[in-house]
């Protein structure tokens, strides 16, 4: 949901966890304040929290998260809501009116008004793009009827894996200068 700025407003997202909590963990997840979120374990091993919490806007909501389920030694998150990352064919069905092939002619400019978003990864023949630039841009120059994806949580997840990385390779401090200075 998107609020009005300085207005408490009740924000759904997911928070993808590093790993399965074990029974006394998802206590002390509930007991750290996680009590509006509720664990949620997949077929495939992975675990993520479904938050309903309430804040002035969803940057607070999901730092606060964050904070709280670093309170579990051992457990972190590693994403935040559903991943922004697409294709075109993730993006067309994503949207559900339009076809990868549509999407294809809009991103190299051969029909539309142009300006489509730049890929945020090229490599070989896969371009990936942001899902929230993506919906964003369908919406305000096509007119398409699609849901606003607030663009804090493709931030939000960002910040989130570049933290994991950082972690995995010792480098935290260095990171965090980057990010103070860039």
């Amino acid at each position: 949901m998107v609020g009005e700025k300085d207005e408490i407003v009740d924000w759904t997202f997911q928070v993808t966890l590093n790993r399965d909590p074990t029974d006394d963990e998802i206590d002390a997840l509930y007991e750290a304040g996680l009590d509006d979120c509720a664990v949620v374990e997949s077929r495939d091993g992975s675990s993520w929290l479904m938050c309903d919490r309430e804040a002035d806007d969803l940057m607070e909501a999901i730092l606060s998260v964050l904070v709280q389920i670093r309170e579990v030694e051992g457990l972190w998150a590693v994403g935040v809501g559903q991943g922004d990352g697409v294709t075109l064919g993730d993006a067309a069905r994503r949207h559900g009116g339009r076809t990868q092939a549509s999407l294809r002619q809009l991103a190299a400019g051969q029909r539309g008004p142009g300006g489509f978003p730049e890929p945020v990864i090229e490599a070989d023949n896969i371009s990936v793009y942001s899902w929230a630039e993506v919906s964003d841009w369908l919406r305000t120059e096509m007119g398409d009827d699609i849901p606003q994806v607030d663009r804090s949580l493709a931030l939000a997840d960002a910040a989130v894996k570049l933290a994991c990385r950082a972690r995995s390779l010792h480098r935290e401090s260095e990171v965090r200068r980057l990010l103070e200075v860039a």
